[in-house]
């Protein structure tokens, strides 16, 4: 069984926990990268979500909405990651995860590639 505390205890480099530790005990099943909606039809509760703010698919707003609708559906964590790390994550978006109790980490753009989804999901 994998935790997002097993996933922070990692210390990968590049990925950050911002806040959530109070839900650092969650169970981790699997990784899901975060793509295609109705959401519900494509991740499971307890996936460790992963979002790319590629400023296409994902803004920073949009994936405020996101983590919030993925966290009613049951993930254990969030990763987010910021195309060419050009903003951080805002004040609001870690406030919310506070009040989620919800994990949320940052991966740094730079340097940062796929191998962590293996990492995270034990593969």
């Amino acid at each position: 069984m994998v935790t997002c505390r097993d996933v922070n205890n990692l210390d990968l480099d590049g990925v950050e926990l911002l806040t959530g530790e109070v839900g650092l005990d969650r169970v981790v099943s699997w990784t899901y990268f975060v793509q295609t909606k109705p959401y519900e039809e494509h991740m499971n509760p307890g996936n460790f979500a992963l979002i790319v703010v590629d400023y296409l698919r994902f803004d920073i707003e949009k994936t405020f909405e996101t983590m919030v609708e993925l966290n009613a559906l049951g993930i254990s964590g969030l990763a987010i990651s910021i195309v060419d790390d050009r903003e951080k994550i805002p004040q609001k978006m870690i406030d919310k995860a506070v009040e989620l109790k919800l994990p949320l980490f940052y991966v740094r753009w730079e340097g940062a590639t796929s191998w962590i989804l293996h990492r995270v999901s034990g593969s």
